[in-house]
C-alpha cells in the first residue's frame, strides 16, 4: 500500500532550513578549531625555542673558576646567550607577539642547578574575532640543567 500523503517536495524545505541554521554553527567550529591549532602550534615553535636557549645558557660556566675553585658558577653573558638563542630559533611573525621573555636561575648564580627560561606571546585570532577573541595568550617554560665539572 502506498502513502499518498508522502510528498517529496515538502519535505526539502525542511532540510533547507536545518542546513541553513547550522551551517554557520559549522563554520564557526571550524574556525575554532583553526584558530586553536594554530596557537599550539606556536607554542611549541616556542617552546623548542625556550629549550634551546636554557640549555645553550646552562652552558656557560665560567670555565676559570671551575679550573681554580672547583665550583660551578654561570658566566656574566648567560643572559646574552638565552636571548640569542631563543631569538635565532623563534623567529618573530605578525601572527604571534612575544610578550615577555624571562629567565630565572634556580638556587643562585654562583651555585645553580637550573636555568629556567618562561615566555608569554600573544597569538591573533581570524575566526575568534567573530565572538570578540581576539587573541590567545600562550605560556611555554622549559628548564636547563647545569652538568657539574668534577
Amino acid at each position: 500500500m502506498v502513502n499518498s500523503n508522502f510528498n517529496p517536495g515538502r519535505n526539502r524545505g525542511s532540510v533547507l532550513l536545518i542546513v541553513a541554521i547550522l551551517l554557520p554553527v559549522f563554520i564557526l567550529l571550524l574556525g575554532f578549531v583553526v584558530d586553536i591549532g594554530r596557537a599550539f602550534l606556536y607554542k611549541e615553535e616556542i617552546n623548542k625555542a625556550c629549550m634551546v636557549a636554557a640549555e645553550e645558557a646552562s652552558k656557560c660556566i665560567d670555565i676559570e673558576e671551575a679550573q681554580e675553585f672547583g665550583v660551578n658558577r654561570l658566566a656574566d653573558n648567560y643572559p646574552d646567550i638565552i636571548y640569542e638563542y631563543f631569538y635565532k630559533n623563534y623567529k618573530d611573525t605578525d601572527d604571534c607577539s612575544i610578550n615577555n621573555l624571562q629567565y630565572n636561575v634556580i638556587e643562585s648564580i654562583d651555585n645553580p642547578k637550573y636555568i629556567e627560561v618562561y615566555c608569554e606571546a600573544d597569538v591573533t585570532c581570524f575566526f575568534l574575532k567573530i565572538i570578540s577573541i581576539n587573541s590567545i595568550t600562550i605560556h611555554t617554560k622549559a628548564n636547563g640543567r647545569l652538568r657539574r665539572i668534577k
